[in-house]
Protein backbone atom coordinates (compact mmCIF):
# COMPACT_ATOMS: atom_id res chain seq x y z
CA UNK A 1 0.00 0.00 0.00
CA UNK A 2 1.30 3.43 -0.94
CA UNK A 3 2.58 5.31 2.07
CA UNK A 4 2.69 8.92 0.85
CA UNK A 5 0.79 10.96 -1.70
CA UNK A 6 2.58 13.28 -4.13
CA UNK A 7 0.58 16.41 -4.94
CA UNK A 8 0.85 20.00 -6.06
CA UNK A 9 2.68 21.20 -9.16
CA UNK A 10 3.82 17.82 -10.45
CA UNK A 11 3.24 18.38 -14.16
CA UNK A 12 6.38 18.44 -16.26
CA UNK A 13 8.54 16.42 -13.86
CA UNK A 14 11.00 13.98 -15.43
CA UNK A 15 10.86 10.29 -14.45
CA UNK A 16 14.15 10.65 -12.58
CA UNK A 17 12.75 13.54 -10.53
CA UNK A 18 9.66 11.49 -9.75
CA UNK A 19 11.89 8.69 -8.44
CA UNK A 20 13.84 11.12 -6.26
CA UNK A 21 10.64 12.52 -4.78
CA UNK A 22 9.29 9.02 -4.20
CA UNK A 23 12.45 7.99 -2.33
CA UNK A 24 12.29 11.22 -0.32
CA UNK A 25 8.70 10.55 0.77
CA UNK A 26 9.55 7.02 1.94
CA UNK A 27 12.29 8.05 4.34
CA UNK A 28 11.34 7.72 7.99
CA UNK A 29 11.75 10.47 10.58
CA UNK A 30 11.99 10.28 14.39
CA UNK A 31 8.72 9.62 16.17
CA UNK A 32 6.75 12.36 17.99
CA UNK A 33 9.22 15.21 17.33
CA UNK A 34 12.21 16.27 15.25
CA UNK A 35 13.18 15.35 11.68
CA UNK A 36 15.86 13.42 9.78
CA UNK A 37 18.61 15.88 8.83
CA UNK A 38 19.79 13.94 5.75
CA UNK A 39 16.24 13.88 4.36
CA UNK A 40 15.88 17.63 4.82
CA UNK A 41 19.21 18.31 3.10
CA UNK A 42 18.16 16.20 0.08
CA UNK A 43 14.84 18.01 0.16
CA UNK A 44 16.63 21.38 0.01
CA UNK A 45 18.73 20.24 -2.97
CA UNK A 46 15.57 19.22 -4.84
CA UNK A 47 13.95 22.58 -4.08
CA UNK A 48 16.91 24.38 -5.66
CA UNK A 49 16.85 22.00 -8.66
CA UNK A 50 13.11 22.26 -9.30
CA UNK A 51 12.81 25.89 -8.16
CA UNK A 52 9.64 24.92 -6.31
CA UNK A 53 8.80 25.02 -2.62
CA UNK A 54 8.38 21.62 -0.99
CA UNK A 55 6.38 20.51 2.06
CA UNK A 56 6.24 17.23 3.98
CA UNK A 57 3.39 16.21 6.28
CA UNK A 58 4.45 13.59 8.85
CA UNK A 59 2.27 11.52 11.13
CA UNK A 60 2.96 10.61 14.77
CA UNK A 61 5.16 7.65 13.79
CA UNK A 62 7.41 9.81 11.62
CA UNK A 63 6.03 8.52 8.30
CA UNK A 64 5.50 10.96 5.43
CA UNK A 65 1.83 11.02 4.41
CA UNK A 66 1.95 13.91 1.93
CA UNK A 67 4.67 15.50 -0.19
CA UNK A 68 3.45 18.77 -1.68
CA UNK A 69 5.21 20.71 -4.44
CA UNK A 70 4.64 24.44 -4.80
CA UNK A 71 3.37 27.08 -2.38
CA UNK A 72 0.82 26.25 0.29
CA UNK A 73 -1.19 29.38 -0.50
CA UNK A 74 -4.26 28.69 -2.61
CA UNK A 75 -4.09 24.91 -2.14
CA UNK A 76 -7.68 24.22 -1.15
CA UNK A 77 -7.28 20.46 -1.78
CA UNK A 78 -4.34 20.01 0.57
CA UNK A 79 -6.35 18.44 3.40
CA UNK A 80 -8.20 16.16 0.98
CA UNK A 81 -4.99 14.24 0.27
CA UNK A 82 -4.37 13.39 3.93
CA UNK A 83 -5.65 10.03 5.23
CA UNK A 84 -8.79 10.04 7.35
CA UNK A 85 -8.11 6.76 9.15
CA UNK A 86 -7.65 7.39 12.91
CA UNK A 87 -4.68 4.99 12.98
CA UNK A 88 -2.77 7.11 10.48
CA UNK A 89 -3.80 10.39 12.09
CA UNK A 90 -2.81 9.33 15.59
CA UNK A 91 -0.19 11.53 17.20
CA UNK A 92 -1.05 14.58 15.11
CA UNK A 93 0.63 16.03 12.04
CA UNK A 94 4.06 17.61 11.73
CA UNK A 95 4.76 19.99 8.87
CA UNK A 96 8.23 20.39 7.29
CA UNK A 97 8.59 23.20 4.74
CA UNK A 98 11.45 24.28 2.51
CA UNK A 99 10.30 27.41 0.63
CA UNK A 100 12.00 28.41 -2.61
CA UNK A 101 12.92 32.04 -2.03
CA UNK A 102 15.76 34.29 -3.07
CA UNK A 103 15.17 36.59 -0.09
CA UNK A 104 15.97 34.29 2.80
CA UNK A 105 13.50 32.62 5.12
CA UNK A 106 10.51 34.95 4.86
CA UNK A 107 7.04 33.83 5.89
CA UNK A 108 4.12 34.36 3.56
CA UNK A 109 0.99 35.28 5.60
CA UNK A 110 -1.23 33.29 3.24
CA UNK A 111 0.92 30.17 3.72
CA UNK A 112 0.72 30.60 7.49
CA UNK A 113 -3.07 30.54 7.19
CA UNK A 114 -3.10 27.35 5.11
CA UNK A 115 -0.66 25.72 7.52
CA UNK A 116 -3.05 26.48 10.38
CA UNK A 117 -5.74 24.48 8.56
CA UNK A 118 -3.62 21.37 9.05
CA UNK A 119 -3.56 22.05 12.79
CA UNK A 120 -0.05 20.55 13.12
CA UNK A 121 1.82 19.91 16.35
CA UNK A 122 4.82 21.76 14.94
CA UNK A 123 6.00 23.47 11.78
CA UNK A 124 9.68 23.38 10.86
CA UNK A 125 10.68 25.83 8.11
CA UNK A 126 14.21 25.99 6.74
CA UNK A 127 16.07 27.78 3.94
CA UNK A 128 16.93 25.82 0.81
CA UNK A 129 20.35 27.46 0.33
CA UNK A 130 22.90 27.49 3.15
CA UNK A 131 24.66 30.69 4.11
CA UNK A 132 28.31 31.55 3.56
CA UNK A 133 29.14 29.77 6.82
CA UNK A 134 27.43 26.57 5.62
CA UNK A 135 24.51 26.91 8.04
CA UNK A 136 20.93 26.57 6.87
CA UNK A 137 18.67 28.94 8.81
CA UNK A 138 15.54 27.29 10.19
CA UNK A 139 12.70 28.20 12.53
CA UNK A 140 10.40 26.07 14.63
CA UNK A 141 6.78 27.15 15.15
CA UNK A 142 3.65 25.92 16.88
CA UNK A 143 0.00 27.00 16.47
CA UNK A 144 -1.03 29.63 18.99
CA UNK A 145 -4.43 31.22 18.36
CA UNK A 146 -3.67 34.31 20.44
CA UNK A 147 -0.54 35.25 18.47
CA UNK A 148 -0.68 37.97 15.84
CA UNK A 149 0.09 35.57 12.98
CA UNK A 150 -1.45 32.51 14.63
CA UNK A 151 1.94 30.92 15.40
CA UNK A 152 4.26 30.77 18.38
CA UNK A 153 7.89 31.09 17.24
CA UNK A 154 9.63 28.57 19.45
CA UNK A 155 13.18 28.88 18.14
CA UNK A 156 15.30 30.04 15.21
CA UNK A 157 18.82 28.98 14.27
CA UNK A 158 20.83 26.17 12.69
CA UNK A 159 18.76 23.43 11.01
CA UNK A 160 20.99 20.74 12.57
CA UNK A 161 20.00 21.88 16.05
CA UNK A 162 16.31 22.35 15.37
CA UNK A 163 15.99 18.87 13.85
CA UNK A 164 16.66 17.41 17.29
CA UNK A 165 14.58 19.87 19.29
CA UNK A 166 11.17 19.01 20.71
CA UNK A 167 8.63 21.75 19.93
CA UNK A 168 5.75 20.72 22.12
CA UNK A 169 5.40 22.95 25.16
CA UNK A 170 2.66 22.97 27.82
CA UNK A 171 -0.37 24.98 26.75
CA UNK A 172 0.72 25.27 23.10
CA UNK A 173 -0.54 21.95 21.78
CA UNK A 174 -3.18 22.53 19.09
CA UNK A 175 -6.76 21.82 20.19
CA UNK A 176 -8.36 18.57 19.20
CA UNK A 177 -11.42 18.50 16.99
CA UNK A 178 -13.60 17.87 20.02
CA UNK A 179 -12.16 20.91 21.79
CA UNK A 180 -12.55 23.11 18.72
CA UNK A 181 -16.27 22.51 18.29
CA UNK A 182 -18.67 25.33 18.93
CA UNK A 183 -20.39 25.23 22.35
CA UNK A 184 -24.04 24.18 22.34
CA UNK A 185 -23.87 23.68 18.57
CA UNK A 186 -24.05 27.43 17.93
CA UNK A 187 -22.42 28.61 14.73
CA UNK A 188 -19.53 31.00 15.28
CA UNK A 189 -19.49 33.91 12.86
CA UNK A 190 -16.80 36.38 11.82
CA UNK A 191 -18.11 39.75 10.60
CA UNK A 192 -16.36 41.30 7.60
CA UNK A 193 -17.31 44.95 7.19
CA UNK A 194 -16.54 48.09 5.21
CA UNK A 195 -16.62 51.17 7.43
CA UNK A 196 -17.35 54.70 6.27
CA UNK A 197 -15.86 57.96 7.48
CA UNK A 198 -18.74 58.38 9.95
CA UNK A 199 -17.53 56.37 12.94
CA UNK A 200 -20.83 56.57 14.83
CA UNK A 201 -22.79 55.42 11.79
CA UNK A 202 -20.40 52.51 11.23
CA UNK A 203 -20.79 51.40 14.85
CA UNK A 204 -24.58 51.41 14.54
CA UNK A 205 -24.48 49.43 11.32
CA UNK A 206 -22.12 46.92 12.94
CA UNK A 207 -24.45 46.58 15.94
CA UNK A 208 -27.37 45.93 13.57
CA UNK A 209 -25.36 43.26 11.73
CA UNK A 210 -24.54 41.58 15.05
CA UNK A 211 -28.25 41.64 15.90
CA UNK A 212 -29.06 39.95 12.60
CA UNK A 213 -26.49 37.24 13.24
CA UNK A 214 -27.87 36.58 16.72
CA UNK A 215 -31.43 36.51 15.36
CA UNK A 216 -30.31 33.88 12.85
CA UNK A 217 -28.94 31.74 15.68
CA UNK A 218 -25.25 32.54 15.20
CA UNK A 219 -22.68 33.92 17.63
CA UNK A 220 -20.53 36.88 16.47
CA UNK A 221 -17.02 36.23 17.76
CA UNK A 222 -14.78 38.61 15.79
CA UNK A 223 -14.90 41.62 13.49
CA UNK A 224 -12.52 42.49 10.65
CA UNK A 225 -13.18 45.94 9.25
CA UNK A 226 -11.64 47.96 6.44
CA UNK A 227 -12.26 51.57 5.62
CA UNK A 228 -14.21 51.97 2.39
CA UNK A 229 -12.07 53.50 -0.31
CA UNK A 230 -10.79 52.28 -3.65
CA UNK A 231 -12.38 48.85 -3.31
CA UNK A 232 -11.35 45.85 -5.37
CA UNK A 233 -14.31 44.97 -7.63
CA UNK A 234 -13.39 41.28 -7.47
CA UNK A 235 -13.53 41.01 -3.68
CA UNK A 236 -14.49 44.48 -2.29
CA UNK A 237 -11.79 44.04 0.39
CA UNK A 238 -8.07 44.34 -0.16
CA UNK A 239 -5.72 41.35 -0.29
CA UNK A 240 -3.98 42.22 2.97
CA UNK A 241 -7.26 42.64 4.83
CA UNK A 242 -8.54 39.31 3.49
CA UNK A 243 -5.36 37.58 4.68
CA UNK A 244 -6.00 39.10 8.10
CA UNK A 245 -9.60 37.86 7.97
CA UNK A 246 -8.48 34.36 6.91
CA UNK A 247 -6.08 34.23 9.87
CA UNK A 248 -8.81 35.47 12.22
CA UNK A 249 -11.13 32.72 10.97
CA UNK A 250 -8.55 30.12 12.04
CA UNK A 251 -7.69 31.80 15.31
CA UNK A 252 -11.32 32.09 16.39
CA UNK A 253 -12.47 28.78 14.88
CA UNK A 254 -15.18 30.60 12.92
CA UNK A 255 -17.42 28.42 10.76
CA UNK A 256 -18.99 31.25 8.73
CA UNK A 257 -18.07 34.72 7.47
CA UNK A 258 -20.86 37.31 7.10
CA UNK A 259 -20.31 40.52 5.14
CA UNK A 260 -22.21 43.77 5.57
CA UNK A 261 -22.35 44.34 1.80
CA UNK A 262 -24.36 42.47 -0.79
CA UNK A 263 -22.03 40.33 -2.89
CA UNK A 264 -22.24 39.39 -6.53
CA UNK A 265 -21.87 35.67 -7.32
CA UNK A 266 -18.27 36.21 -8.49
CA UNK A 267 -17.35 38.19 -5.37
CA UNK A 268 -18.83 35.52 -3.09
CA UNK A 269 -16.87 32.75 -4.84
CA UNK A 270 -13.64 34.76 -4.70
CA UNK A 271 -14.06 35.44 -0.97
CA UNK A 272 -14.78 31.79 -0.20
CA UNK A 273 -11.68 30.78 -2.16
CA UNK A 274 -9.42 33.29 -0.39
CA UNK A 275 -10.84 32.73 3.10
CA UNK A 276 -11.37 28.96 2.72
CA UNK A 277 -14.59 29.40 4.67
CA UNK A 278 -18.30 29.68 3.76
CA UNK A 279 -19.32 33.29 3.12
CA UNK A 280 -22.80 34.84 3.38
CA UNK A 281 -23.73 38.41 2.69
CA UNK A 282 -26.24 40.51 4.58
CA UNK A 283 -29.07 39.74 2.16
CA UNK A 284 -28.61 35.99 2.50
CA UNK A 285 -28.54 36.39 6.28
CA UNK A 286 -31.89 38.21 6.24
CA UNK A 287 -33.35 35.53 3.97
CA UNK A 288 -32.20 32.86 6.42
CA UNK A 289 -33.89 34.70 9.31
CA UNK A 290 -37.11 34.92 7.32
CA UNK A 291 -36.90 31.20 6.53
CA UNK A 292 -36.62 30.43 10.27
CA UNK A 293 -39.48 32.75 11.25
CA UNK A 294 -41.96 31.81 8.51
CA UNK A 295 -44.73 29.90 10.27
CA UNK A 296 -47.69 30.06 7.92
CA UNK A 297 -48.00 28.52 4.48
CA UNK A 298 -48.16 32.01 2.95
CA UNK A 299 -44.98 33.06 4.75
CA UNK A 300 -43.10 29.94 3.67
CA UNK A 301 -44.24 30.44 0.09
CA UNK A 302 -42.93 34.00 -0.02
CA UNK A 303 -39.63 33.09 1.67
CA UNK A 304 -39.00 30.22 -0.75
CA UNK A 305 -39.71 32.51 -3.70
CA UNK A 306 -37.25 35.11 -2.38
CA UNK A 307 -34.56 32.49 -1.73
CA UNK A 308 -34.86 30.97 -5.20
CA UNK A 309 -34.69 34.37 -6.86
CA UNK A 310 -31.61 35.19 -4.84
CA UNK A 311 -29.81 31.90 -5.44
CA UNK A 312 -30.62 31.40 -9.13
CA UNK A 313 -27.77 33.60 -10.43
CA UNK A 314 -25.44 32.15 -7.77
CA UNK A 315 -25.70 28.52 -8.87
CA UNK A 316 -22.40 26.76 -9.47
CA UNK A 317 -22.35 23.74 -11.72
CA UNK A 318 -19.81 20.96 -12.03
CA UNK A 319 -19.07 21.87 -15.63
CA UNK A 320 -19.01 19.49 -18.55
CA UNK A 321 -18.43 16.41 -16.40
CA UNK A 322 -22.18 16.06 -15.92
CA UNK A 323 -23.14 16.77 -19.54
CA UNK A 324 -24.94 14.18 -21.62
CA UNK A 325 -24.53 13.32 -25.29
CA UNK A 326 -27.15 12.26 -27.77
CA UNK A 327 -27.12 9.04 -29.74
CA UNK A 328 -27.90 10.28 -33.25
CA UNK A 329 -26.18 12.21 -36.00
CA UNK A 330 -25.68 15.83 -35.06
CA UNK A 331 -26.33 15.23 -31.35
CA UNK A 332 -22.79 14.35 -30.26
CA UNK A 333 -22.11 17.72 -28.69
CA UNK A 334 -21.39 18.57 -25.09
CA UNK A 335 -25.08 18.13 -24.37
CA UNK A 336 -26.95 19.63 -21.45
CA UNK A 337 -24.99 20.31 -18.29
CA UNK A 338 -26.33 19.69 -14.82
CA UNK A 339 -26.14 23.43 -14.14
CA UNK A 340 -28.56 24.12 -16.99
CA UNK A 341 -30.93 21.45 -15.67
CA UNK A 342 -30.83 22.96 -12.20
CA UNK A 343 -31.54 26.43 -13.56
CA UNK A 344 -34.49 25.19 -15.54
CA UNK A 345 -35.87 23.29 -12.54
CA UNK A 346 -35.57 26.39 -10.36
CA UNK A 347 -37.20 28.48 -13.09
CA UNK A 348 -40.19 26.12 -13.17
CA UNK A 349 -40.44 26.25 -9.39
CA UNK A 350 -40.37 30.06 -9.44
CA UNK A 351 -43.18 30.11 -12.04
CA UNK A 352 -45.25 27.84 -9.79
CA UNK A 353 -44.61 30.00 -6.74
CA UNK A 354 -45.53 33.14 -8.70
CA UNK A 355 -48.89 31.57 -9.54
CA UNK A 356 -49.40 30.69 -5.89
CA UNK A 357 -48.39 34.20 -4.89
CA UNK A 358 -50.94 35.66 -7.28
CA UNK A 359 -53.63 33.49 -5.69
CA UNK A 360 -52.47 34.66 -2.27
CA UNK A 361 -52.78 38.28 -3.36
CA UNK A 362 -56.27 37.66 -4.66
CA UNK A 363 -57.27 35.90 -1.43
CA UNK A 364 -56.01 38.75 0.75
CA UNK A 365 -57.65 41.25 -1.55
CA UNK A 366 -61.00 39.51 -0.97
CA UNK A 367 -60.40 39.58 2.78
CA UNK A 368 -59.70 43.30 2.64
CA UNK A 369 -62.87 43.85 0.61
CA UNK A 370 -64.86 42.11 3.35
CA UNK A 371 -63.39 44.54 5.89
CA UNK A 372 -64.16 47.71 3.99
CA UNK A 373 -66.88 48.59 6.46
CA UNK A 374 -64.31 49.17 9.23
CA UNK A 375 -61.43 51.66 9.22
CA UNK A 376 -58.04 49.98 8.79
CA UNK A 377 -54.83 50.99 10.53
CA UNK A 378 -51.44 49.40 9.78
CA UNK A 379 -48.50 49.39 12.19
CA UNK A 380 -45.33 49.83 10.16
CA UNK A 381 -41.79 50.60 11.18
CA UNK A 382 -38.27 49.37 11.53
CA UNK A 383 -37.78 45.82 12.74
CA UNK A 384 -37.85 45.43 16.53
CA UNK A 385 -39.40 48.90 17.00
CA UNK A 386 -42.25 47.53 19.15
CA UNK A 387 -45.08 47.05 16.64
CA UNK A 388 -46.17 43.67 18.02
CA UNK A 389 -45.94 44.96 21.60
CA UNK A 390 -48.16 47.90 20.66
CA UNK A 391 -50.70 45.58 19.03
CA UNK A 392 -50.80 43.45 22.19
CA UNK A 393 -51.19 46.54 24.37
CA UNK A 394 -54.14 47.78 22.30
CA UNK A 395 -55.93 44.53 21.40
CA UNK A 396 -54.44 41.77 23.54
CA UNK A 397 -56.83 41.56 26.46
CA UNK A 398 -57.35 37.86 25.78
CA UNK A 399 -54.41 35.50 25.51
CA UNK A 400 -55.70 34.18 22.18
CA UNK A 401 -55.51 37.67 20.68
CA UNK A 402 -51.88 38.27 21.59
CA UNK A 403 -49.11 37.90 19.03
CA UNK A 404 -45.46 36.97 19.49
CA UNK A 405 -43.42 39.93 20.73
CA UNK A 406 -39.71 39.30 21.33
CA UNK A 407 -36.62 41.46 21.49
CA UNK A 408 -35.37 40.07 18.17
CA UNK A 409 -35.03 41.35 14.65
CA UNK A 410 -37.88 40.04 12.45
CA UNK A 411 -39.55 38.13 15.29
CA UNK A 412 -42.83 38.08 13.31
CA UNK A 413 -43.34 37.88 9.55
CA UNK A 414 -46.98 37.16 8.85
CA UNK A 415 -49.38 40.11 9.01
CA UNK A 416 -51.83 39.84 11.90
CA UNK A 417 -55.09 41.79 12.08
CA UNK A 418 -56.96 42.43 15.30
CA UNK A 419 -60.10 44.40 16.08
CA UNK A 420 -59.78 47.38 18.40
CA UNK A 421 -62.85 48.62 20.28
CA UNK A 422 -62.90 52.23 21.44
CA UNK A 423 -65.55 52.49 24.21
CA UNK A 424 -67.90 55.49 24.44
CA UNK A 425 -70.04 56.43 27.41
CA UNK A 426 -73.65 55.45 26.77
CA UNK A 427 -72.99 54.46 23.19
CA UNK A 428 -71.82 51.44 21.25
CA UNK A 429 -68.05 51.13 21.10
CA UNK A 430 -66.35 52.31 17.92
CA UNK A 431 -64.46 49.59 16.07
CA UNK A 432 -61.48 49.59 13.77
CA UNK A 433 -58.95 47.04 12.50
CA UNK A 434 -55.23 47.19 13.32
CA UNK A 435 -52.72 45.14 11.31
CA UNK A 436 -49.20 44.28 12.48
CA UNK A 437 -46.89 44.08 9.45
CA UNK A 438 -43.38 42.74 8.81
CA UNK A 439 -40.61 45.06 9.97
CA UNK A 440 -38.46 47.08 7.62
CA UNK A 441 -34.67 47.32 7.56
CA UNK A 442 -32.15 49.33 5.58
CA UNK A 443 -31.01 47.84 2.28
CA UNK A 444 -33.82 45.29 2.33
CA UNK A 445 -32.99 42.69 -0.36
CA UNK A 446 -34.90 43.34 -3.58
CA UNK A 447 -36.02 39.67 -3.95
CA UNK A 448 -37.49 39.86 -0.45
CA UNK A 449 -39.42 43.06 -1.17
CA UNK A 450 -40.82 41.58 -4.37
CA UNK A 451 -41.71 38.24 -2.77
CA UNK A 452 -43.43 39.89 0.22
CA UNK A 453 -45.46 42.28 -1.90
CA UNK A 454 -48.61 40.34 -0.99
CA UNK A 455 -47.84 40.98 2.68
CA UNK A 456 -46.84 44.60 2.19
CA UNK A 457 -50.11 45.28 0.40
CA UNK A 458 -51.76 45.02 3.81
CA UNK A 459 -49.92 48.22 4.73
CA UNK A 460 -50.35 49.90 1.34
CA UNK A 461 -54.13 49.42 1.37
CA UNK A 462 -54.67 50.74 4.92
CA UNK A 463 -56.47 54.01 5.65
CA UNK A 464 -53.81 55.11 8.13
CA UNK A 465 -50.19 54.15 8.75
CA UNK A 466 -48.80 54.38 12.27
CA UNK A 467 -45.01 54.61 11.95
CA UNK A 468 -43.70 53.07 15.17
CA UNK A 469 -40.27 54.41 16.19
CA UNK A 470 -38.10 53.08 19.02
CA UNK A 471 -36.83 56.29 20.67
CA UNK A 472 -34.51 54.25 22.89
CA UNK A 473 -32.49 53.25 19.83
CA UNK A 474 -29.74 55.83 19.13
CA UNK A 475 -30.24 55.36 15.39
CA UNK A 476 -33.97 56.15 15.38
CA UNK A 477 -33.61 59.06 12.89
CA UNK A 478 -31.97 56.77 10.34
CA UNK A 479 -34.56 54.07 10.95
CA UNK A 480 -37.45 56.52 10.49
CA UNK A 481 -35.89 57.79 7.27
CA UNK A 482 -35.50 54.20 6.01
CA UNK A 483 -39.19 53.47 6.68
CA UNK A 484 -40.31 56.60 4.82
CA UNK A 485 -38.07 55.75 1.86
CA UNK A 486 -39.37 52.17 1.62
CA UNK A 487 -42.98 53.32 1.81
CA UNK A 488 -42.33 55.89 -0.91
CA UNK A 489 -40.68 53.26 -3.11
CA UNK A 490 -43.71 51.01 -2.67
CA UNK A 491 -46.04 53.82 -3.76
CA UNK A 492 -47.80 54.29 -0.43
CA UNK A 493 -50.19 57.28 -0.36
CA UNK A 494 -51.98 56.63 2.94
CA UNK A 495 -51.87 59.14 5.80
CA UNK A 496 -48.85 58.59 8.06
CA UNK A 497 -48.51 59.44 11.71
CA UNK A 498 -45.32 58.86 13.73
CA UNK A 499 -45.71 57.00 17.04
CA UNK A 500 -42.71 57.32 19.34
CA UNK A 501 -42.37 54.18 21.47
CA UNK A 502 -40.19 53.46 24.52
CA UNK A 503 -40.61 56.92 26.08
CA UNK A 504 -39.85 55.34 29.47
CA UNK A 505 -36.35 54.35 28.32
CA UNK A 506 -35.30 57.10 25.92
CA UNK A 507 -33.26 60.22 26.71
CA UNK A 508 -35.03 63.57 26.81
CA UNK A 509 -32.90 64.80 23.89
CA UNK A 510 -34.55 62.21 21.63
CA UNK A 511 -38.01 63.50 22.59
CA UNK A 512 -37.05 67.07 21.77
CA UNK A 513 -35.44 66.00 18.49
CA UNK A 514 -38.44 64.07 17.20
CA UNK A 515 -40.76 66.91 18.26
CA UNK A 516 -38.73 69.29 16.12
CA UNK A 517 -38.79 66.81 13.26
CA UNK A 518 -42.53 66.10 13.49
CA UNK A 519 -44.58 68.22 15.95
CA UNK A 520 -47.58 65.88 15.56
CA UNK A 521 -45.73 62.84 16.90
CA UNK A 522 -47.68 60.63 19.33
CA UNK A 523 -45.71 59.47 22.40
CA UNK A 524 -46.30 56.23 24.30
CA UNK A 525 -44.77 53.20 25.95
CA UNK A 526 -46.25 49.92 24.73
CA UNK A 527 -44.75 47.96 27.63
CA UNK A 528 -45.86 50.28 30.48
CA UNK A 529 -49.05 51.52 28.86
CA UNK A 530 -48.21 55.24 29.03
CA UNK A 531 -49.86 57.23 26.26
CA UNK A 532 -52.18 54.44 25.06
CA UNK A 533 -55.30 56.35 26.07
CA UNK A 534 -54.07 59.37 24.12
CA UNK A 535 -53.50 57.21 21.02
CA UNK A 536 -57.01 55.72 21.30
CA UNK A 537 -58.57 59.17 21.65
CA UNK A 538 -56.64 60.38 18.62
CA UNK A 539 -57.82 57.37 16.58
CA UNK A 540 -61.43 58.03 17.63
CA UNK A 541 -61.17 61.64 16.56
CA UNK A 542 -59.50 60.65 13.31
CA UNK A 543 -62.14 58.14 12.16
CA UNK A 544 -65.36 58.54 14.13
CA UNK A 545 -65.57 62.17 15.24
CA UNK A 546 -63.70 64.22 12.64
CA UNK A 547 -65.39 67.46 13.67
CA UNK A 548 -64.37 67.15 17.31
CA UNK A 549 -61.10 68.23 18.82
CA UNK A 550 -58.73 65.42 19.70
CA UNK A 551 -57.92 64.83 23.30
CA UNK A 552 -55.54 67.69 24.33
CA UNK A 553 -53.30 65.12 26.02
CA UNK A 554 -53.06 62.93 22.91
CA UNK A 555 -49.59 63.07 21.46
CA UNK A 556 -48.16 64.80 24.56
CA UNK A 557 -45.65 63.46 27.01
CA UNK A 558 -46.92 62.39 30.44
CA UNK A 559 -46.05 64.75 33.27
CA UNK A 560 -43.57 62.39 34.91
CA UNK A 561 -41.25 62.29 31.90
CA UNK A 562 -40.79 66.01 31.28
Amino acid sequence: MKQAHLGGRTRGLRPGQHRQLDRLSHRRHPEEHGADLLTLERMADLVLELELSMHLVLDGRGLCRLLWLGPLAGTEALRQHLPEAPRRRSGGWRLLSCPFSRHGLQQDPSEAVVALDLNPISWLRFAAKPGSDGIRIAELLQPERSAADGWHHCDRGDLRDLCKQEATQPGLRPPTEAEATTPAGQEQVLLLTLSSGDVLRSERELAELEGLVRSAGGLPIAVVSQRAGGTNPQTLWGTGKLQEAALEVRRCQASLVVTDRELTPVQARNLERLLACPVSDRSELILDIFAQRAGSAAGRLQVELAQLRYRLPRLMGRGRSLSRQGGGIGTRGPGETQLEKDRRAIGRRIERLLRDQKQLQQHRSRLRDQRRSLPRVALVGYTNAGKSSLLNALCGRRASDRVLAENKLFATLDPTTRRLELPRAGRRADRLLITDTVGFIRDLPAPLVEAFRATLEEALDADLLLLVVDLADPDWPGQLSTVHQLLDSLGSTALRRVVANQIDRCPLEAVDAIRRLDPQTLFLSAKRGDGLRGLQDWLRGQFFDPGAESNPDAGQMPEWSS
